[in-house]
């Protein structure tokens, strides 16, 4: 946990709010308690598309050895980068579900089974 005395909590709080507007209320209140540091990043980089792939990274890690978020954080952090992607600055192929690779669901089907191969 990050020591929030190192930044300016009410001033992120603000920005943030303005930011989202009818969508303040998801405001991530656990997130500001608990990483100010990344509630400022997403405070600096709101309305540009590198956001949602921010977003994306904290949610899906591909390091090793990390612990992941408290669910109550991780959730406020999805909820984020809805309300992000639904300003459509990312295009499509760069930000999806993690199936946007299967072109053909029929070939998908074929090659692997209804149950993904098992």
């Amino acid at each position: 946990m990050e020591a929030p005395e190192n930044y300016d909590i009410p001033a992120l709080r603000s920005r943030l709010t303005a930011l989202l507007g009818s969508d303040a209320g998801i405001y991530p209140v656990h997130l500001e308690q608990q990483f100010p540091r990344i509630l400022e990043k997403i405070v600096a980089l709101w309305g540009q598309s590198s956001l949602d792939g921010f977003l994306a990274d904290l949610m899906v890690t591909t390091r090793s050895g990390r612990q992941g978020f408290p669910p109550e954080v991780l959730t406020e952090i999805f909820k984020l980068s809805n309300a992000h992607a639904a300003l459509g600055l990312t295009p499509d192929k760069s930000i999806g579900t993690g199936w946007n690779w299967i072109d053909d669901p029929e070939l998908f089907k074929r090659e692997f089974g209804k149950d993904g191969g098992e």
